[in-house]
């Protein structure tokens, strides 16, 4: 099991690409790649605020964790490969960005609508 620390810290690599990334053809994924880690970063500010919650969430949050590293492994896949293969790989981040990258807005938005239930013997007034 991971726990915030090591979401963070393995996303440390795809903010520092994000952030050395150089205009050009590459601008969309590393545009998504930003917007994606950003609010994956919020949602575990938030999570990390309510324990009950961290648990509730942290199978989606590990999805996706998962689904910004496979966009970012796959963004160097776009850059490192040779021209012949680079059509492949647009295929497979284009999967991934309609696919998967949706559920970090969705989670977000669950994290920020959640209503914690009330415990046995609380007020609900």
């Amino acid at each position: 099991m991971m726990y915030i620390e090591d979401y963070v810290k393995g996303n440390k690599e795809v903010i520092d690409f994000v952030q050395n990334a150089v205009p050009g053809a590459i601008d969309k994924y590393v545009g998504t790649l930003d917007y994606a880690t950003a609010r994956f970063n919020t949602i575990l500010l938030r999570l990390s605020e309510d324990p009950i919650m961290l648990d509730e969430f942290m199978p989606e949050a590990r999805d996706c964790y998962e689904a910004i590293q496979a966009f970012y492994k796959n963004t160097q896949r776009l850059i490192t490969w040779p021209w012949i293969f680079k059509p492949v790989a647009k295929v497979v981040l284009h999967m991934i960005g309609t696919r998967q990258i949706p559920k970090i807005k969705r989670l977000m938005d669950n994290v920020d609508n959640y209503k914690r239930k009330p415990i046995f013997g609380e007020d609900t007034v």
